[in-house]
């Protein structure tokens, strides 16, 4: 808050760097994140999984109502009255009260299958639910750890651009560069106060993102804990190929062929007509005389034998077939898509770690070594500065890139995010 503060009243060269450059958390925040906890967070308290579990209920009801047979009914006839002659009035009525009772000849088992795959289907949904969750719980896990990375980052193009306006005074002391020199250092690194503050708020939007997953409002938690530039580990194509089967969305089409093997089986069954019985007592009014009464309802399919509802069954049968065989397909290419990248992200790093890197550092320690002395001038000096902190930009976004692309590996092959990038240190100082 005080830096905040001071950024209002003074000019961005008078303050000290350790508080121009700070990366400011509320120290209260609480503990540190992981990409476990972040995970187990998400499938704990996820709004979407909680509205999701009302659709579980409410599948549960209609397997609970598949379950009921048909109520009996209860019938009064009343016959022979309102008539002309002698059955002019009710004394020639006959009163007939029954019991009908719809007799389902197995459709109550099969309409009972059908609601238990229906409930199967879910539970399969939900799998590929709760791995989507965690998916996007490691995608955003990784946007603060990059957004945390790319804060520190100014840090350090910060303490450069300090350096930057502290060489030029000494130039000016000497008489060795004129005074707009200092003026256009102090400039730049105004410019870099503005991309700290571009980035820290880019990293409070990222920290609310991933709060909401678990449905907080405010973060409640520190920094994410975490190694941005450690990169994940790539395993072998065909390794990974075997376990695609894991994938709750290809396991979703076997519970789909179970529901459509049962609709199937309870189309056929409504081809064979449930029958009702029914048995009550007649009283006859002239007389005053009872007798018992039976009957046998038995419908007469002709015409409609259900034969469109079970083509329409069987052909939705065989699609599940289709689609499984082509999602398939599109995950293995997918999946062969993101190794390549990994893998091309993994290279970059490494380049950018054992060639780039190692040399923009040792061609801006020797610019800035003849700008002391008046070899070079300040547009090679802030070149070479610029030369520097983009080679630091592309490693962040080359560590962005395969966490991403470890991320998609890991939701098509089945497993909950476990590209875990160790323990992050405190943010150091630069020296």
């Amino acid at each position: 808050m005080l830096c905040r503060i001071l950024r209002g009243l003074l000019p961005a060269a008078v303050l000290a760097p350790a508080c121009l450059w700070a990366i400011e958390l509320d120290p209260h925040a609480g503990p540190p994140l992981s990409l476990s906890t972040a995970v187990s967070r998400t499938l704990q308290s996820s709004p979407d999984l909680a509205v999701f579990a009302y659709e579980l209920r409410a599948q549960d009801g209609l397997v609970q109502q598949a379950a009921l047979s048909p109520n009996p009914e209860l019938v009064l006839d009343v016959e022979d009255v309102l008539g002309t002659g002698e059955r002019s009035d009710l004394s020639a009525a006959q009163t007939t009260l029954s019991l009908r009772q719809v007799l389902e000849r197995g459709g109550r088992q099969r309409r009972m299958d059908a609601a238990s795959a229906s409930r199967t289907l879910l539970d399969a949904e939900l799998a590929e639910r709760r791995l989507d969750a965690a998916a996007e719980a490691a995608r955003r896990f990784f946007r603060v750890l990059s957004d945390q990375e790319r804060l520190r980052l100014t840090h350090e193009s910060g303490v450069l651009a300090e350096r930057a306006v502290e060489a030029a005074r000494k130039r000016v002391q000497t008489a060795k560069a004129p005074e707009a020199e200092v003026i256009r250092a102090e400039a730049a690194l105004a410019r870099t106060l503005l991309d700290h503050e571009d980035v820290e708020h880019e990293l409070l939007t990222s920290r609310h993102e991933l709060a909401a997953l678990w449905g907080e409002t405010e973060p409640t938690f520190g920094l994410a804990q975490g190694e941005l530039l450690k990169m994940p580990a790539l395993e072998p194509f065909e390794a990974l190929a075997a376990r695609i089967q894991n994938n709750p969305s290809l396991l979703k089409f076997v519970s789909q062929e179970r529901l459509r093997e049962a609709e199937l089986r309870l189309a056929e069954q409504r081809r064979k007509p449930a029958w009702t019985v029914s048995a009550g007592v007649r009283r006859f009014e002239a007389g005053d005389d009872f007798a018992a009464v039976a009957g046998l309802t038995i419908p007469l399919p002709w015409k409609d034998q259900g034969q469109g509802a079970v083509a329409a069954a069987e052909a939705q049968r065989a699609q599940v077939g289709a689609r499984r065989d082509a999602a398939g397909i599109q995950a293995r290419t997918k999946l062969f898509a993101w190794v390549q990248e990994l893998g091309h992200a993994r290279h970059v790093a490494k380049t950018l770690d054992e060639e780039v890197l190692p040399r923009a550092a040792e061609a801006l320690k020797q610019t800035e070594y003849a700008y002391e002395r008046g070899r070079y001038g300040y547009l090679e000096l802030v070149a070479a500065q610029r030369e520097l902190l983009e080679v630091k930009r592309a490693r962040i976004q080359a560590a962005m890139d395969a966490y991403g692309y470890a991320t998609e590996i890991e939701r098509l092959t089945g497993q909950m995010p476990a590209s875990e990038p160790g323990v992050a240190p405190v943010v150091p100082a630069i020296p």
